[in-house]
């Protein structure tokens, strides 16, 4: 479990689910926001509108989460690990 909201649900953020192209449209400033929670929605199995509808505190949490995993994508202990030469 990667975030846990207020309701007491836990969600797993699989980068996997997106593209480096999606993930660099999330850092546009240009992104309409619809299209970077559809984005950050897929990570975590949610629908755009399923975020919008998340409490705020919620929606931030999961956003810093996001962005914390992003940072180090590699260091998923539970992702594919990296291959090395025999």
């Amino acid at each position: 479990m990667d975030v846990k909201l207020s309701d007491g649900r836990g969600l797993r953020i699989d980068l996997s689910q997106i593209t480096m192209l999606q993930f660099r449209s999330v850092l546009d400033p240009a992104q309409d926001a619809v299209e970077g929670d559809t984005i950050i929605g897929k990570c975590v199995g949610m629908t755009a509108e399923e975020l919008g509808a998340l409490p705020l505190p919620d929606y931030k949490r999961l956003v810093r989460a996001f962005f914390r995993k992003a940072r180090e994508p590699l260091a998923d202990p539970k992702g594919p690990s990296e291959s090395t030469p025999a």
